[in-house]
């Protein structure tokens, strides 16, 4: 079979099976529809540049110039997907942050703007794009905050006995 599925061979006479590289049906499970259409576009931005990022690997593992050839074009049509998407989002007013809808006074304003560290101890503000200046929507300026909320050691106490599976000592 030289590499190849005997699956596609045996089950359709190698034509095209609405399968996954796996041997997985197609489903739908994999569309995104969120029902906000920014929300949308920005999966549609990652899928493309999720296929994209796969196509260049596998673009660079390969000598056979036939599928390198495939590949650059595979290549070149997720450069323009990404593209078309990103304009669609240049179409909408005030899609950020998604979704839009939600009024910001709402929010928590203390924690909206604030880039908070996964670091244990406080740290002084690396001074990046994400924790000092205006934010990309337009509406807010980031800030830097030295500690996690809350803080301290974690409150967690003994297991609640009728939530585990350990059987009773006699």
């Amino acid at each position: 079979m030289t590499g190849q599925n005997p699956r596609q061979f045996l089950s359709s006479g190698l034509s095209a099976m609405p399968v996954d590289s796996n041997g997985v049906p197609f489903d739908g499970s994999w569309i995104v529809a969120s029902g906000n259409l920014a929300a949308d576009m920005y999966a549609n931005v990652m899928a493309e540049s999720t296929g994209r990022l796969l196509a260049t690997r596998l673009y660079e593992y390969t000598n056979d110039e036939g599928m390198k050839d495939m590949l650059a074009y595979l290549i070149a049509r997720d450069t323009m997907h990404q593209n078309q998407w990103l304009e669609v989002l240049n179409t909408f007013d005030d899609h950020l942050p998604v979704p839009a809808s939600f009024p910001q006074e709402k929010e928590n304003q203390e924690f909206n703007y604030s880039f908070m560290s996964t670091a244990r101890d406080p740290h002084e503000d690396p001074e990046k794009p994400w924790t000092q200046g205006e934010a990309p929507d337009g509406t807010g300026e980031f800030s830097f905050l030295t500690e996690q909320p809350g803080g301290g050691p974690a409150g967690v106490g003994p297991a609640d006995p009728t939530t585990n599976d350990e059987p009773e000592s006699e």
